[in-house]
């Protein structure tokens, strides 16, 4: 069984300026593709903070507030925003990541991790050739 409370420390030499430089890394394209946090930043932190998998999971889904509330700013500016289909997908939406979130603290790290990364595999493919 997976710990409910991971205990975490940064790798060494990191401080609060890595922790902002790789936040907005994850804010700028998560804006340029509007892509959600988790497929730019889950692997942000796992790459340049080191945190464990779940770890990064939960900190990633506790930021998306104020990094898509920023992206989300832009593109409603431009007149870019479905507010009917975007009412209709957050109710499900709310659903599913919470569901979603009991479920990966039942996945082993090692097995979160391929997951993970067959998703994004597969997002990415179906980008290219569509």
């Amino acid at each position: 069984m997976i710990p409910s409370r991971q205990r975490w420390h940064p790798a060494p030499g990191r401080n609060p300026l890595a922790s902002v430089v790789t936040g907005s890394l994850g804010g700028f394209f998560s804006g340029l593709t509007g892509v959600g946090g988790g497929a730019i930043m889950v692997p942000l932190l796992r790459t340049f903070l080191r945190m464990p998998q779940h770890l990064a999971h939960g900190t990633s889904l506790a930021i998306v507030l104020f990094v898509g509330s920023a992206g989300f700013l832009g593109y409603w500016l431009n007149g870019n925003v479905d507010w009917k289909l975007a009412g209709w997908l957050a109710i499900g939406g709310a659903a599913g990541a919470y569901f979603g979130a009991v479920t990966m603290m039942r996945i082993a790290p090692r097995m979160l991790q391929l997951i993970f990364g067959l998703f994004l595999l597969s997002a990415a493919i179906r980008m290219v050739i569509t």
